[in-house]
């Protein structure tokens, strides 16, 4: 295919094309993906047609954002890129990605995000490693059964399960503001294998998917405390009867992993998300940090950054040499320091990062925070 292609919004009449191409990349049934499709929105996809005018490449843009330290980072995730398997290996992978990066931008995106099955090829678009998606496995007869906290069944689309996901993404890093598409994929059908139930005094919900009878699915859950994610997972108990496992997503340091016994738990998937800095300087301006005050000099690539921090805001502007010497990072290793994937020091023995030893410590510090993960696979 030629590089000078052009990128289309997606059609009502392009839908079945484009189920097929999910077919063909992801395996999807032909139910799945028109459920898909639907679920995203047909104006989020982005195409490229071939000669005939059918298309044969898409992938989804979702306007979001990820919440780094309390703040929200304008974001684009990039979903499934699928290509037709005639026209894979032309190299039309790459262009294509810049081409949504662009688009992205224009739309106040300053990060974009993707979940990618070949990695070399998006590091050719200058994503990098930025997080984990891990979803944890118990067994049910190993659960907690002690706490008594009360649950009530409430509507899949109960206002107060989004305000307590909210609350959430306040305590973690990484975390999607998730917009109508993420809602969409996580109440998607079957529905009557679907239930919520919200605790007494809104302390935790849960989100389960009862369809497949060797696993129980939780689909999302949120725990305000140590002693609510005791009672979720003691409410999980009580389908041992049916159900021999359950399964989760969770965080690298998990809150439903730290109140349960030593063993009965184990790693079922663990996959990283991948991240693109399309604006450094905006980027770190809208992030959230722990410290209340700092000083960094940052050379990042090419560009040269101040960054100042006071009461918990970012002040980002060029370098001057009055600042003081700057610390030196890769521009794909930023992108890990951004998200606090790794450390400066960590990059620092990779020789990713380099400066005076006090700096690199004060950049530990400026990142520093949970580690970012995304609690459904976008």
């Amino acid at each position: 295919m030629k590089k000078n292609f052009k990128i289309e919004a997606a059609t009502a009449k392009d839908v079945a094309d484009i189920a097929s191409l999910l077919s063909w990349a992801f395996g999807f049934s032909k139910a799945r993906s028109h459920e898909y499709v639907a679920n995203i929105g047909i104006e989020t996809l982005r195409l490229i047609r071939g000669e005939d005018g059918r298309p044969v490449v898409c992938a989804g843009l979702l306007q979001t954002a990820h919440i780094f330290h309390g703040k929200p980072v304008q974001a684009a995730n990039i979903v499934h890129v699928a290509i037709a398997p005639e026209r894979r290996g032309q190299g039309i992978a790459v262009p294509f990605v810049d081409a949504l990066c662009d688009e992205a931008r224009s739309n106040g995106a300053v990060i974009a995000t993707l979940f990618a099955s070949t990695r070399p090829v998006y590091r050719k678009a200058g994503f990098e490693l930025a997080g984990h998606e891990i979803v944890y496995e118990a067994e049910t007869a190993a659960l907690p059964s002690t706490s008594r906290l009360g649950f009530e069944r409430v509507e899949l689309d109960d206002p107060r399960l989004a305000s307590a996901y909210a609350e959430k993404t306040l305590s973690e890093s990484g975390l999607l503001a998730r917009g109508v598409a993420h809602w969409n994929e996580l109440r998607r059908p079957p529905t009557d294998a679907l239930a919520a139930y919200m605790a007494e005094g809104e302390t935790a919900y849960l989100i389960l998917d009862m369809g497949n009878e060797a696993c129980l699915t939780v689909r999302d859950w949120f725990a305000a405390s140590s002693d609510a994610a005791q009672g979720l997972l003691s409410f999980l108990a009580r389908f041992r009867s049916v159900y021999p496992a359950v399964r989760w997503h969770g965080a690298p340091q998990d809150d439903l992993v730290a109140v349960m016994p030593d063993k009965g738990w184990r790693l079922a998937h663990q996959e990283e998300w991948l991240l693109r800095v399309l604006d450094p300087a905006t980027a770190l301006r809208q992030r959230g940090y722990h410290v209340d005050q700092a000083r960094l000099a940052l050379r990042i690539g090419d560009a040269a950054l101040e960054i100042e921090i006071r009461e918990g805001a970012a002040e980002v502007r060029e370098a001057t040499d009055a600042f003081g010497p700057a610390v030196r990072v890769d521009a794909r290793a930023f992108v890990q320091l951004f998200t606090g994937f790794r450390s400066a020091s960590k990059l620092a023995q990779y020789g990713l990062v380099a400066g005076d030893s006090a700096d690199i410590r004060r950049c530990d510090q400026l990142f520093a925070g949970p580690p970012p993960w995304v609690a459904e696979h976008f």
